[in-house]
């Protein structure tokens, strides 16, 4: 009862929040146009071309809403589905700390922290990726922890979707499979199995998306081709003269970014979107090279966005900062417990960790805001919940049988 309480406060939550801006799509990357061509039977275009340059799995979800929807109730439609996503969220965290062998007041622990964290919560309002990917999220780490190769089937299946809707979360299933296969509390046939398993099940769901790509682009794009063009968006010569040369607490907008992003316009005018992408990932390869000092500090400074315990102050108010910073600290606390733990590194716990650290390194470098830590918020939850409840149980550092061992 008590988690059918808190499912319904997360859902009332989100719906509270969604509800004030109900009347207005904010569609801020053109997944909605997306969306639109698909429900026409068109294919994924853009201007009428077909393309690759956003990852498929929201726009190819948000169009069934669309063909049914399309009109002045599309934006409640979509509203009930991002509702919909963030209660599968809570429940699949909810029987991941089970899983887990977390005690059932930390189950509630991770609960609330998905249910209500402000960012997640946020991007709610938006027809952007976040909310989907956190869903996807937990469920790749649920899957994971259904234990075995059964386990590492569905895990696997839930990196693919997961990497389909944010290309960044691909690595994390590398990584996994790497760590996995490199030890356990099994045999090695038994982990280079398992592993295969994983790496073979994120593949198959890949693989559709890479024969229509290169069927229509003329090359096997295993997930987007936005990708350089996030690298040069924060690595670029007008970019760290804004930012990082700039006054403190600099945002990059304006007609500085406009210029770039018309000049970067011209550059690849003609040119298919794989070559495109080419281009512009050896421009910001070329700037970091060129401008070491500048790439590092702005490395670091990515980071600090990307783990800021409060949002930038030149968008948002005070009040607002501070009531995320009071939110986000004893949280942050709580995850650094739980990385502490060996069993946090270990199978299946592994697979809430690996995200947390490729999305660490791939921000670290790629345009990077705080939002964009939103997708790993199930697997922190789960993280934190597992440090607390060790850490009352056995102090730090200890960890029971039972948590080492895990589902097998």
């Amino acid at each position: 009862m008590i988690l059918l309480g808190l499912v319904v406060l997360a859902v009332g939550f989100r719906w509270f929040v969604i509800g004030r801006e109900l009347g207005r799509l904010d569609d801020p990357d053109g997944y909605l146009g997306l969306a639109r061509s698909l429900a026409r039977g068109e294919g994924l275009r853009i201007n009428g071309r077909l393309t690759a340059y956003r990852p498929p799995l929201y726009p190819v979800l948000l169009a069934p809403w669309v063909q049914a929807f399309d009109g002045p109730g599309l934006a409640s439609a979509l509203a009930v589905f991002h509702l919909g996503l963030g209660a599968i969220t809570v429940l699949l965290v909810a029987d991941s700390a089970r899983r887990w062998g977390i005690p059932r007041w930390g189950g509630w622990v991770a609960v609330v922290i998905v249910g209500f964290d402000p960012v997640l919560v946020v991007q709610a309002r938006a027809l952007m990726t976040e909310t989907l990917a956190a869903c996807l999220v937990a469920a790749m780490v649920w899957g994971c922890s259904l234990g075995g190769n059964c386990g590492a089937a569905w895990g696997g299946i839930g990196f693919g979707l997961a990497s389909l809707c944010r290309p960044s979360l691909l690595p994390a299933a590398a990584l996994t499979a790497l760590v996995w296969l490199a030890g356990g509390p099994i045999g090695r046939p038994a982990r280079v199995t398992r592993s295969l398993v994983l790496v073979v099940a994120t593949l198959a769901v890949l693989c559709p998306w890479a024969i229509r790509n290169a069927l229509v682009l003329g090359e096997p794009v295993w997930t987007t081709t936005h990708g350089g063009y996030t690298l040069a968006l924060a690595n670029n010569p007008a970019y760290y003269a804004d930012v990082l040369h700039g006054p403190p607490g600099s945002v990059w907008s304006g007609a500085n970014q406009d210029a770039w992003i018309s000049s970067i316009t011209a550059a690849t005018a003609g040119r298919a979107e794989p070559d495109a992408d080419r281009l512009l990932r050896q421009q910001a390869v070329a700037c970091a090279r060129d401008h070491p000092a500048d790439f590092l500090r702005a490395s670091l400074a990515r980071l600090g966005r990307f783990w800021g315990v409060m949002p930038s102050s030149a968008v948002y108010p005070p009040p607002l900062r501070w009531a995320t910073a009071a939110w986000t600290v004893p949280i942050w606390i709580a995850v650094l417990l739980g990385l502490a733990r060996r069993t946090s590194w270990q199978w299946p716990r592994f697979a809430a960790v690996a995200p947390v650290v490729t999305l660490t390194l791939i921000h670290s470098v790629y345009w990077t805001d705080l939002r964009m830590r939103a997708p790993l918020v199930p697997a922190l939850a789960l993280v934190a919940a597992s440090g607390v409840a060790g850490f009352r149980r056995h102090g730090p550092g200890a960890s029971s049988p039972q948590e080492i061992g895990g589902p097998s």
